[in-house]
């Protein structure tokens, strides 16, 4: 399994032009890298959902505030439109929260997710994916109950509510003005 992610990169190939900027964060109660990445030019909108109720995840002017905390596994991307309104938080599930040899931070992604809707509405996706994972060996049972033990934590600490979510995502946005 090599899902790896590096913070303020985008490699979507719908994406034709970003501005991202990266920090160290090393505050009480609150220590990883922070990222806003700056859509500026797409080639075509990038939606994502079902036919009939899609949402536009990508599109020029739409900002990704990512937060990837030490110690913990899972990584937060808080999607805003081009008006600055929330779309979604999404969470992935992470093996690990590291830093390569050149410094640059990233994360493996250990297939579970999650999205908290504005209207604090929880959707859980790729479960599938995850069990596929164990059955084919690509993660142990550790790491496949790793993931929902991390899931049930953010759910029950109340991490994955938009109340929090609102107050924390100002608190990063502010790093970058």
């Amino acid at each position: 399994m090599e899902r790896r992610k590096y913070l303020g990169r985008y490699d979507k190939d719908f994406i034709k032009s970003i501005i991202s900027r990266t920090v160290r964060i090393d505050g009480v109660g609150i220590a990883g890298y922070a990222a806003l990445v700056q859509i500026q030019e797409v080639s075509r909108p990038y939606m994502v959902g079902e036919k009939g109720s899609e949402v536009c995840i990508a599109d020029n002017g739409y900002s990704e505030l990512t937060f990837l905390p030490d110690n913990e596994n899972w990584r937060l991307t808080a999607v805003y439109n081009n008006h600055n309104d929330i779309i979604e938080w999404y969470f992935d599930i992470t093996r690990k929260n590291a830093v390569d040899e050149k410094g640059n931070p990233y994360c493996d992604d250990l297939y579970l997710d999650a999205a908290l809707m504005p209207d604090g509405h929880i959707l859980i996706f790729d479960e599938d994916e995850l069990k596929n994972a164990l059955n084919n060996g690509g993660i142990n049972k550790q790491e496949f109950d790793m993931a929902y033990e991390t899931l049930r934590k953010l759910i029950d600490k109340k991490i994955i509510d938009t109340a929090y979510m609102e107050m924390f995502c100002l608190k990063l946005w502010s790093l970058f003005t």
